[in-house]
């Protein structure tokens, strides 16, 4: 049956849906000749299209979890197979029609960037102190650019956005998990850290292993804000405070503090903040519990602690953490259950907002008074703050420096070598051959520690601008997005933002991008946060007309859409 019958089926009367009949109906439907050429038109993608993209987001996020809980991920025989697949999966989808026709415009442009940033690694390849060295890195970044545009393509629907925020979070779990049972049974999950002490995961590396677990944690509680449900608000809070406890036996300053960082601006972007600032003490409450007890077991954080006491306050740790869990699902049970049946008047709004932001100050002026009082003044408290970390025999202390350790004298070689070679730098990846070469110190090292920095040194001053150009373009449209976003889209919206935070800070002075896993995760959720973003309340793209739709519409959803529209048939048809 042609749209045009199925059309005039519909309308009242059964007359034909022509613009004389629809102007006397007070509607404005285009004649039955400018219906039957709109086979030219394009067409939003139907079951197939809906499916197999589904199919393709959901493989994508499925090898991510592999990656991420393979520990030695960051070799290229691991990686390989993964970026193998996506270069495969991105030539196939060419070939299927229109799959690339909803990646809104601002999509593009930040694929355009990546894209520039790829070509002028492969270009380096003529200058480069090891070609070896840039070919890895140059298929290393390309499994990236592929990843954002399979998964900007692969999102077809915003239904789709809160369960792939679960399934990243359940990602997070594992390695939240795993790093955990590192210190509740030692023996049997070893560290891998350089220091033997600090968690590091199924990642590898303690601070990239934060990083992660900080991105969960923003994703999760904006899934907590935005849902209604008890018993899912309750295991998120309980999981929430395993990612807290997850992050402190990291012992990563950049990691924690991009995560706090990202909570602050995901409050100031989201609605519901009192909410939200009841849902994290909820979970700060047990942790604070649970952060005392900790300090009485050396054998999770110290150094040069025998097996057997390691072993004895991994077990004590185990119990007190059971405890804390239960807390934090009982505390936000019990929340949620009044959430639920009662509302706050706005009076009452403003008093908890003013006694909450009281609070915070009394207790940012008691923690200072405290410092001033045990160190001595603020000559004692920076003494204090610019102490090597190395020195503490219990790596707690790392959390109160601000040493860098070698990262001064990494950036300070990368700089010099990026000022006499400004346009070309050394090659993709091969900073560890201008270390050896101009290095004060003798200590070895891969990578810059700093993402933006390390792609001067490496590539130049444009591929530097395109890695920026990316970054700060891609923070700028999701952040406004976030602010124009209403209810439950918006909170969704500052989950995905802050984990955007949290990767993009945290590489101002770690290697992240170097261990593909969670390099390989915030793009996906860039992708999403991305496709999201330019999507309307409807689900469609702001960017795509929704009549568009008409021709790939079965005749019941037809019905159903136009019986819904304030302008559709009337109750009695």
């Amino acid at each position: 049956m042609k749209l045009s019958e199925r059309i005039g089926r519909l309308w009242p009367g059964g007359e034909e849906p022509t613009k004389e009949v629809g102007e006397r109906r007070g509607r404005a439907f285009p004649r039955r000749e400018e219906w039957e050429e709109r086979d030219d038109r394009p067409r939003r993608p139907g079951r197939f299209f809906t499916v197999l993209k589904a199919l393709v987001l959901l493989a994508l996020m499925g090898a991510t979890a592999y990656l991420m809980l393979e520990r030695n991920s960051y070799e290229e025989i691991t990686w390989y197979p993964f970026a193998l697949g996506a270069f495969v999966t991105v030539v196939v989808t060419l070939f299927v029609r229109g799959y690339y026709e909803d990646v809104p415009v601002a999509g593009w442009a930040l694929v355009a960037c990546l894209a520039v940033l790829v070509g002028v690694k492969a270009l380096s390849m003529t200058w480069s102190l090891s070609q070896a060295e840039t070919i890895v890195e140059v298929v290393r970044s390309s499994m990236y650019v592929a990843v954002f545009l399979l998964a900007l393509a692969s999102l077809s629907s915003e239904k789709q956005v809160a369960p792939m925020m679960d399934i990243a979070a359940l990602i997070v779990v594992a390695v939240a998990g795993y790093g955990i049972f590192q210190k509740i049974y030692p023996l049997d999950y070893p560290v891998s850290s350089l220091d033997g002490v600090r968690m590091d995961s199924t990642v590898g590396y303690a601070n990239t292993a934060a990083a992660v677990i900080a991105m969960g944690f923003s994703l999760l509680l904006a899934r907590l804000n935005a849902s209604l449900g008890i018993l899912f608000r309750s295991f998120s809070a309980a999981v929430l405070l395993a990612f807290l406890v997850a992050a402190y036996l990291t012992v990563s300053r950049g990691g924690i503090f991009a995560l706090v960082l990202a909570l602050a601006l995901v409050l100031v972007l989201t609605v519901s903040r009192l909410q939200m600032l009841a849902n994290l003490a909820l979970v700060l409450l047990p942790f604070g519990w649970l952060f005392l007890r900790m300090q009485e077991l050396p054998g999770l954080l110290g150094t040069g602690v025998p097996d057997e006491r390691r072993v004895a306050d991994g077990l004590a740790f185990r119990d007190d953490l059971i405890i804390a869990l239960i807390a934090a699902f009982a505390l936000q049970a019990v929340y949620s259950f009044f959430h639920n049946r009662y509302e706050l008047e706005p009076f009452g709004r403003r008093v908890l907002g003013l006694g909450a932001a009281g609070l915070a100050a009394l207790a940012a002026l008691g923690a200072l008074v405290f410092a001033l009082v045990r160190y001595g003044g603020p000559g004692g408290i920076i003494s204090t703050l610019l102490d090597d970390p190395t020195n503490e025999q219990n790596l707690t202390g790392r959390l109160t420096s601000l040493s860098i350790g070698f990262r001064a004298d990494y950036w300070a070689v990368a700089w010099d070598y990026w000022l006499d070679n400004f346009l070309t730098g050394s090659g993709a990846g091969t900073f560890s051959i201008v270390w050896l070469r101009y290095r004060d110190v003798n200590t070895g090292v891969q990578q810059v520690h700093n993402l933006y920095l390390e792609q001067g040194v490496e590539t130049g001053i444009f591929a530097f601008l395109a890695l920026l150009a990316f970054a700060v373009g891609i923070l700028i449209y999701v952040g406004r997005a976030t602010f124009l976003a209403e209810d439950r889209r918006r909170m969704l919206l500052a989950g995905l933002f802050g984990a955007l935070v949290v990767y993009l800070v945290s590489s101002a002075i770690e290697w992240h991008w170097y261990l593909p896993p969670s390099t390989v995760f915030f793009f996906i959720l860039a992708a999403i946060a991305v496709k999201y973003g330019a999507m309307d309340e409807a689900g469609g793209l702001l960017s795509r007309p929704h009549d568009d739709a008409l021709d790939g519409e079965s005749t019941e959803d037809l019905e159903e859409r136009l019986a819904r529209s304030p302008n559709g048939p009337s109750p009695g048809r």
